[in-house]
């Protein structure tokens, strides 16, 4: 994502050099390691950037039971039953699509040609609209059914969708614990149920994408865990795995260049800082930095953004 103005983007570097590239003070930051680059975050009814010290730097209130945030020409777009979007420059708010009135929508994706991809939990449709438009290019009837043929309630029939680079789209259906990849015309290409962990996580998928290596990788609340092709678990991870963190509800991942992971967490975020609600994990299972915020917050997106991409200082 690059800003849309090439005018403001040298002088936007240069304002920001102070704001985004302080480095944490580890005896008094919520943030412990280096976090290079600043989050763009979605829960607790606000979108929210943090700078690279902790600080909230940006905050978007009242944005409902809000999932996932996206960043794209100036604008961060929200998911809370309707799709929404704040030009963060001015604070215009707009309604891009509503597919029903309730449990509408909680997963979508911003294509780079600027196309949305959009999981319907209230219809049970898939749905990638046209850039800058309510026009479906591709529409069709998923299924969000558990193992045994039942259809869950509208608020755990979908969570997060991901379109590959081979036009397919991958949907975690949450109340099926499982990851569902169809073509353009609907059909099931590929199918992948998540563990049923020990520790006493509900089994719920909420976040995918597939690596380009064609591994898939899935977020399922006490976990997050990587599957070949042939549904062979290559690599993952457990909230046990890392108690001094004191981690809980794995939910939104980004995986950067370098294959590190960016996690946010589900209602883990207490009024003393005490829990992790954001982290980065390396391939080998180190944690690159965390983020412990204060408040009771829910991070289910927390994606690391370049400062340049922000519109505003």
């Amino acid at each position: 994502m690059k800003s849309s103005s090439s005018i403001l983007v040298p002088a936007l570097l240069a304002g920001l050099s102070v704001v985004f590239c302080t480095l944490a003070d580890p005896a008094s930051s919520p943030i412990q390691g280096e976090m290079p680059s600043p989050l763009l975050v979605a829960g607790s009814a606000r979108a929210t950037l943090v700078g690279t010290d902790g600080k909230i730097l940006w905050e978007q209130k009242g944005c409902g039971n809000i999932h996932r945030t996206w960043l794209k020409d100036g604008w961060v777009y929200f998911s809370n039953n309707d799709l929404w979007r704040i030009q963060v420059s001015t604070g215009k708010r707009e309604l891009v699509y509503s597919p029903c009135p309730k449990d509408g929508l909680f997963g979508f994706e911003i294509l780079p040609n600027g196309n949305i991809v959009i999981a319907e939990n209230g219809t049970t449709y898939i749905t990638e609209l046209a850039a800058g438009t309510t026009n479906a290019v591709v529409r069709f009837q998923g299924d969000p059914r558990t193992i045994d043929g039942k259809m869950p309630g509208l608020h755990y029939r979908y969570r997060m969708i991901r379109k590959t680079s081979a036009g397919t789209y991958l949907v975690c259906c949450s109340g099926a614990n499982a990851v569902r990849e169809f073509d353009q015309q609907g059909k099931l290409v590929w199918e992948q149920y998540a563990p049923r962990l020990k520790s006493g996580h509900s089994p719920l998928t909420f976040d995918v994408l597939r690596r380009e290596n064609g591994n898939t990788v899935i977020s399922h609340l006490g976990g997050i865990t990587e599957y070949t092709p042939d549904h062979r678990a290559v690599w993952s991870f457990a909230c046990a795995d890392f108690p001094e963190l004191k981690l809980d509800n794995l939910c939104g991942i980004q995986e950067l260049p370098n294959g590190n992971l960016v996690v946010g967490t589900y209602a883990n975020g207490r009024p003393d800082g005490s829990r992790t609600t954001a982290f980065e994990i390396t391939r080998d299972k180190k944690i690159v930095w965390s983020y412990a915020s204060t408040g009771d917050r829910n991070m289910m997106t927390a994606f690391r953004i370049d400062a340049s991409d922000w519109p505003v200082r």
